[in-house]
């Protein structure tokens, strides 16, 4: 059976792979928009950290906005701004990031079965999902690593090189010795 440790993990290298994608832009490549359709990085990391938050309202049962209405993450919101001023600086944007994964890995790792076992806080989710067991590695591993593929595609639009995948190291602790 898979743990919260495996689903960190594995959620652990996602961060890392995102943070080799941003490492060599700009404040103002955060925002380019190749073709004037994609979604840029400065978008695309606000938008999953919008739901890094959720992750331990979810596992106390605690009730939150829908993440889909959030003016400037949400996809019902208004998308993609080109001012960088409007996010914040890089610098920023990627300490939010960082520290809001952490937050939620902190929580799944504390996370007891009943509080994995009851169904998710947000109506729309509750109709979708048995469990915050079953929803928690949807968010946090299909739907991020969706967009943490956006900014690879993106990369390559923008004219610049790929990045090879970080070390894949456990941090410290999560694996039992």
């Amino acid at each position: 059976m898979f743990s919260a440790e495996s689903i960190v993990y594995a959620w652990d290298n996602g961060l890392r792979y995102a943070l080799a994608l941003l490492e060599d832009l700009t404040d103002e490549q955060m925002v380019l928009r190749p073709g004037d359709n994609m979604n840029h990085p400065a978008w695309i990391l606000g938008h999953i950290s919008l739901y890094h938050p959720i992750v331990p309202a979810l596992l106390t049962g605690a009730a939150f906005d829908d993440p889909a209405d959030n003016a400037e993450f949400g996809f019902r919101g208004n998308g993609p701004q080109p001012d960088h001023n409007i996010y914040g600086s890089k610098a920023s944007q990627i300490e939010r990031f960082a520290a809001g994964h952490e937050l939620a890995a902190q929580a799944l790792l504390s996370a007891t079965a009943d509080q994995l076992n009851q169904p998710p806080s947000l109506p729309r989710w509750a109709t979708m999902y048995p469990s915050v067991q079953f929803m928690l590695p949807d968010l946090l591993l299909l739907h991020e690593n969706i967009h943490i593929g956006q900014l690879s595609i993106w990369r390559r639009a923008a004219g610049l090189p790929g990045v090879p995948f970080p070390d894949r190291s456990p941090r410290p602790g999560l694996i039992p010795q």
